[in-house]
């Protein structure tokens, strides 16, 4: 018999953060295999974004119940404020809220409620789509010392008595470094293979009511996180004239990489698509990228990955050649991968072999659709993280 499952859920949609929209295709699909599912999460407001949502929904057979939670803001005095709020707040909730748990990494501290809740008998799986601390010292958003080790400490914890998913073997590599004792298993994200499909670009309302039908179109959509390298990509447009790149979303590199093409009309900004339309504006480009810095290659994988694929799109992919996003798309054969992130001429010359054969990237763009089919559909998640909830 299927279990019941409770999801801890920062954001959901009308929200726009990709965990959000992950999270929902999955509990859908859970209840259409037979779950009670229940997600417990909090008003929009990922990333200034503002959308009104009721505080108790139905939604595909999933019964949503949202609480206010504080926006948290840059500082790192108002992010540690709402991870507060949210662990605190989702504690009592899930305490009365039955069936396994269900918890994504970020904020670290809500794994708590699992590890917690474990010692009365609750079984927890921990979804771990970053590595921290490891990560933010990686990137040098932070130094070792007290606020990295108090991270390191909560990771444990998450880690010890749960189950854990991670999204790629180098991240189980480092969830295991953190915690001997940690069951670990591989899974990676999903898309909904259904409502995101392969069209032409002339077909896109967002191609068509924004000018890009006709130039050849580079795409970056998501979060412009520290995780991105965009400044080489976002200068080698000054070696590209004819040829455009579409900036869409919000993210912390959002400002500084808008300065840095201040001087470039080829280079344009867009806000968030709604969710409902994201298929379409996938499609409206050539080309879409993927960016992830050297260093974090074993401690995250970026979720847009497999809505580009989804939309038969090629990858310029920018991040080592061993890393396991380059390893995926290259086993493929559904795009370029470029490892000097911040050379400009570089990534210009590899766009330019993109630009300059048609076949090979209609072939791209076919091989990229096939792996979602094959791999990365969300009914194929669906069916796995369903055994395993049913085997706790």
């Amino acid at each position: 018999m299927a279990k019941r499952v409770t999801i801890l859920l920062p954001y959901h949609p009308p929200d726009v953060a990709a965990d959000g929209q992950l999270f929902s295709l999955l509990a859908r699909e859970l209840f259409k295999l037979g779950h009670s599912v229940r997600v417990l999460t909090w008003s929009p407001r990922y990333q200034g974004v503002s959308a009104k949502a009721p505080g108790r929904e139905t939604v595909d057979g999933v019964d949503v119940r949202r609480l206010w939670a504080p926006h948290g803001g840059k500082s790192l005095l108002g992010r540690a404020f709402a991870a507060w709020w949210i662990t605190k707040l989702s504690f009592w909730r899930a305490l009365f809220s039955g069936g396994v748990l269900l918890i994504p990494s970020s904020p670290p501290t809500l794994g708590l409620v699992g590890w917690w809740l474990s010692w009365i008998g609750r079984r927890y799986v921990y979804v771990l789509h970053d590595v921290h601390p490891e990560l933010g010292i990686s990137l040098k958003r932070m130094k070792p010392g007290l606020v990295a080790g108090l991270l390191r400490f909560i990771q444990r914890r998450n880690l010890a008595r749960g189950q854990t998913i991670t999204l790629t073997e180098g991240m189980k590599e480092a969830a295991l470094t953190l915690q001997r004792k940690a069951h670990v298993e591989v899974l990676p994200n999903w898309v909904d293979a259904t409502t995101i499909q392969p069209k032409p670009k002339g077909e896109s309302e967002f191609a068509t009511a924004n000018g890009l039908v006709q130039p050849f179109v580079i795409q970056y959509s998501g979060n412009f996180g520290l995780l991105h390298p965009l400044a080489g990509l976002t200068n080698a447009m000054t070696e590209l004239p004819e040829t455009v790149l579409a900036y869409i979303g919000r993210g912390a590199k959002l400002e500084a990489t808008k300065l840095l093409a201040k001087h470039m009309p080829n280079v344009r900004f867009f806000d968030y698509q709604p969710f409902d339309q994201l298929a379409d504006s996938l499609a409206a480009c050539d080309v879409a990228v993927v960016a992830l810095e050297p260093g974090a290659d074993r401690l995250a994988m970026p979720s847009k990955l497999q809505g580009i694929l989804a939309s038969g799109r090629p990858v310029l992919v920018l991040a080592p050649a061993d890393s396991e996003l380059a390893r995926i798309v290259t086993t493929a054969d559904c795009g370029i991968v470029v490892e000097e992130t911040g050379d400009p001429l570089a990534i210009a010359r590899a766009i330019r072999k993109l630009q300059g054969d048609p076949a090979r990237l209609k072939t791209m763009g076919e091989n990229a659709r096939a792996m979602v089919e094959n791999s990365f559909a969300v009914e194929h998640a669906a069916e796995r993280y369903s055994s395993l909830i049913n085997s706790l």
